[in-house]
């Protein structure tokens, strides 16, 4: 008799132990450490980057092209001998003469800026390449955050899962003891004991890999601690789909890229129409003449201008401006494709993040709680011998599930905010994104 009512004192501490374990989530203690920042992250990895220096790098390039489109040709130097003899005598022939010439072509008027413009227009067009790079990247830092710290999340879960499995392990284990549990109950809480240990072991292994991937966009040693992401808290996404859009359609790189490249397309297609007119070349010589029977003669100089004459504009300059009309149409329609999918995929985008919105909300306000209260329920009936070990397992197991997928939906939902400020090129602060 004394020995029973040892081992129930020792059940009832246990479970109280558990009620009081069995808390909300929201109500968890938080770290004192200073935790990881997302926005804190995202500068360092701007500044860092290695793809986005790189795409930096090649906008350098263009802009050096700039200049170089709108230069004259180099001037040509030559030099000749000019009437000479097959005695290669200087003195025998009056005309006989070294001549130094330079010449210059100069294209008609408004070629040279129009091909300025062109590559101004093309180096635009790279600029917006980088804001793109700049904007996959912010996206890919912020998943990788979201990714790490639902590990962080779910490692918490699991372990205060495991720990409450313990107990009711120990409870089981008691009962047994007394004659009043049976072998099975004790067997089955192992498992699930067991299966959790195995899943901490699979998250302490993606833990490292993602802080693996986190150094590399920072540009860090693979080495380098990371330390612990802050808890995501979620509010509601301030921008509706009407902003979205708009957004996206001031600001989507690869749009401002397209239009770009439209107006480059438009400054080609002015220019082969100014291949119907001639370009000019300018040639100037001196000619040197040596004494001719011992009597001084005068030098002599040369001047000479040349146009090229386009008789043949049906197969040459008509063919390259229709070349050019069909590129830029080919361009034009490119981008109107190109819009109506910015337009189509932020609409999805954003059905898909109102989605997990909801999803959240239910989580949070009603599967959970009511989960907790089951918990609580099935603790009380199994304390009096009114439920059996399965049903308050599975109870626990149940609201384990529920607070995984919580915090699998705060995940989805951060990439899914990270992948639409990508898209619409528009870097949203983590305040902007309710985090």
């Amino acid at each position: 008799m004394r020995l029973r009512l040892i081992v129930l004192a020792k059940t009832l501490l246990l479970l109280l132990f558990l009620i009081l374990a069995l808390w909300p989530f929201s109500s968890w203690a938080q770290s004192e450490n200073p935790r990881l920042n997302v926005d804190r992250l995202v500068d360092e990895a701007l500044q860092n980057n290695p793809e986005i220096l790189a795409a930096k790098k090649k906008w350098e390039v263009y802009k050096e092209r700039i200049p170089q489109a709108s230069a004259l040709e180099d001037p040509m130097f030559g030099f000749g001998i000019i009437s000479l003899p097959t005695s290669f005598s200087f003195h025998q022939e009056a005309m006989t003469m070294k001549e130094f010439s330079i010449s210059q072509r100069f294209p008609f008027y408004g070629k040279r800026k129009l091909m300025g413009e062109m590559a101004g227009k093309e180096a635009e067009a790279v600029l917006t390449g980088v804001q793109g790079m700049i904007h996959q990247v912010i996206r890919d830092v912020k998943a990788t955050y979201y990714e790490l710290s639902h590990v962080y999340r779910t490692t918490q879960v699991t372990q205060k899962n495991k720990e409450i499995l313990e107990n009711f392990a120990k409870i089981t284990e008691a009962r047994y003891s007394v004659g009043e549990g049976i072998q099975q109950d004790v067997l089955k809480a192992h498992v699930e004991v067991s299966k959790m240990v195995d899943d901490l072991i699979m998250l302490g292994q993606k833990k490292r890999a993602l802080e693996a991937k986190m150094n590399a966009l920072l540009n860090r040693s693979p080495e380098t601690p990371i330390g612990e992401p802050e808890e995501v808290v979620f509010t509601k996404f301030p921008y509706g789909i009407e902003e979205l859009q708009r957004m996206a359609l001031e600001m989507n790189p690869t749009l401002q890229g397209m239009k770009k490249m439209i107006e480059a397309k438009e400054k080609a297609y002015a220019l082969a129409k100014r291949e119907y007119y001639p370009d000019l070349s300018l040639r100037f010589a001196y000619g040197q003449r040596d004494k001719l029977m011992g009597v001084r003669q005068d030098d002599m100089l040369t001047g000479m201008v040349e146009i090229n004459i386009p008789i043949f504009y049906k197969t040459k300059q008509e063919r390259k401006v229709a070349e050019a009309m069909a590129d830029l149409k080919g361009a034009e329609a490119q981008y109107r494709a190109m819009k109506n999918e910015v337009l189509f995929m932020v609409a999805d985008m954003d059905s898909m993040a109102q989605r997990v919105e909801r999803q959240i909300d239910l989580y949070k306000t009603g599967i959970i709680p009511q989960a907790n209260l089951q918990v609580n329920s099935a603790l009380s009936a199994y304390r009096v011998n009114k439920a059996d070990f399965l049903t308050l397992l599975d109870s626990q197991m149940t609201l384990y599930k529920y607070e995984l997928e919580y915090h699998q939906a705060l995940t989805e939902y951060g990439k899914s905010v990270a992948s639409l400020g990508a898209f619409v090129g528009k870097r949203f602060w983590q305040k902007e994104e309710g985090k």
